[in-house]
């Protein structure tokens, strides 16, 4: 999958999750995540960052969801609105820069998030392929 691929399905995933979410539909939050992440870009390059942090937060809703939404940074009703500003920015091409995003799943800034976090990005990081 080529960067472009990835970007694209990203864009549209969040946003029809971002839509089932708020019909309350919260099962179908990430029903295309393990398809996407199989088939993700691999390696470090620099415009793989902005997407990486992307699949971390979408990976961050899925987690909360499959855990019945508990306390945390991210209150249950903010997952749309924040899934939204992440496709605009990546539809832009241009790096995510809402702080409660980055705070939560940008692992290059913030290294000490939590495990799920560091281990979705390390198997994201240390993969032998570049992107196309």
């Amino acid at each position: 999958m080529t960067y472009t691929e990835a970007r694209d399905s990203l864009v549209s995933n969040l946003r029809l999750d971002a839509e089932a979410h708020e019909a309350g539909q919260y099962d179908a939050v990430g029903r295309r995540f393990d398809w996407l992440e199989h088939r993700f870009p691999r390696g470090t390059a620099p415009e793989l960052g902005r997407l990486h942090i992307a699949l971390t937060f979408w990976d961050g809703w899925v987690h909360a969801r499959n855990h019945g939404w508990p306390p945390g940074p991210i209150a249950l009703d903010e997952w749309p609105r924040l899934a939204r500003a992440v496709a605009a920015e990546l539809t832009a091409d241009r790096d995510i820069t809402d702080d409660a995003i980055l705070s939560n799943f940008d692992l290059v800034t913030h290294p000490h998030l939590n495990e799920r976090v560091n281990i979705l990005a390390t198997r994201l990081r240390n993969r032998e392929d570049t992107v196309e």
